[in-house]
């Protein structure tokens, strides 16, 4: 059934507030499936003013269905003392066909000299947040490849017969596994392909994988995902993304489903810091993704334009082929969003 929630909140932490050298947007955040950032603007010497920024997708050219929301933007500071000094308050309802760009906010929000150079917290409450609920929990279904594997295990058991030797490390799967769940290792652990290499000792391993173009903590989340259909996205060590990774692994040996998932994630995870890099190095080799990719980029043109990582790129034009012409279809968008605006503007 629907439910509407009193209340979501979302909060960036700002260390001293008063050595702010620059204008600061947050991360981009979801509410309902529409996204948004919080951005401060040092208006002047004496005020940081602080806004809400609809994030819009190619099509939205006014606020429309973000008008059901009502939301409060709030700033506020930790003192030394761990004192929380409430800065400013202010809630909002925007009418419906106000114009996308239009970025709720006030520009004297934060007055400096009120400040004691503490943690900043800048933030918004959203009200009327609508989601599902369904009486009855249902799980994620265990894919049916998965459940024929693990019977076949419980009635015929096979210790571990494959051996992955990933950089030097080593792995240990059953081939039934392997099999079941994947057409390219049954292919593989049939004998037929040179990339198993049979091994006719005495020792229980059977086959034994040599595997260079992937990391040890790629192979690791792909073997977990075939027993269960769990997906490990992160580098336990430092909590870096794989999903690039685990997404070039899963087009490689044709994992649909992983790759499927891989692709949301990649989506999911995109900023304005690291959309350049998949773009020019990711995408001209798979063209499922350019669309998505591309039209973040356009949104963003601006701010992705005055990145770090794509003045790098810019600044290596010899390892980037096609350069020129993806940055062309991207402006392209671009202007397209732009002219979407003034026409909209004009009536």
């Amino acid at each position: 059934m629907s439910q509407i929630t009193p209340k979501l909140t979302y909060q960036v932490n700002l260390p001293k507030s008063l050595e702010i050298e620059e204008d600061y947007y947050s991360p981009i955040f979801g509410t309902n499936n529409m996204f948004w950032r919080i951005f401060i603007l040092l208006e002047d010497d004496d005020y940081y003013g602080l806004y809400l920024q609809p994030v819009a997708n190619q099509d939205e050219i006014i606020w429309g269905e973000r008008s059901k929301l009502t939301f409060n933007l709030f700033a506020k500071e930790i003192r030394n003392d761990n004192q929380i000094i409430e800065l400013y308050s202010k809630s909002f309802a925007i009418p419906p066909g106000t114009p996308i760009d239009n970025d709720p906010g006030y520009r004297y929000a934060i007055r400096k000299s009120s400040l004691e150079n503490g943690e900043l917290i800048i933030g918004a409450n959203f009200d009327n947040i609508e989601y599902n609920q369904s009486k009855t929990y249902y799980p994620e279904p265990i894919p049916k490849d998965l459940i024929d594997a693990w019977k076949e295990h419980l009635f015929n058991f096979q210790s571990a017969d494959v051996e992955f030797d990933v950089q030097g490390e080593k792995f240990y799967a059953c081939s039934s596994i392997l099999s079941k769940r994947s057409e390219y290792f049954e292919k593989m652990l049939s004998g037929h392909w040179f990339e198993s290499t049979l091994n006719n000792s005495t020792c229980q391993i059977k086959h034994r994988i040599q595997i260079s173009t992937y990391s040890p903590i790629t192979i690791s989340a792909m073997l977990k995902y075939f027993y269960t259909n769990q997906i490990q996205w992160t580098n336990e060590d430092n909590d870096d993304s794989i999903a690039i990774e685990l997404f070039r692994l899963a087009d490689q040996y044709v994992l649909l489903d992983l790759r499927e998932r891989a692709k949301t994630r990649i989506l999911d995870e995109l900023t304005i810091s690291n959309v350049s890099k998949i773009m020019f190095n990711l995408v001209p080799n798979y063209n499922d993704l350019k669309k998505p990719v591309l039209n973040f980029m356009a949104i963003n043109f601006e701010e992705v334009y005055r990145s770090q990582e794509f003045k790098e790129i810019s600044a290596n034009l010899e390892d980037y082929e096609n350069f020129n012409i993806t940055l062309l279809e991207i402006y392209t968008e671009f202007l397209r969003i732009r002219t979407l605006y003034k026409i909209f503007f004009k009536f």
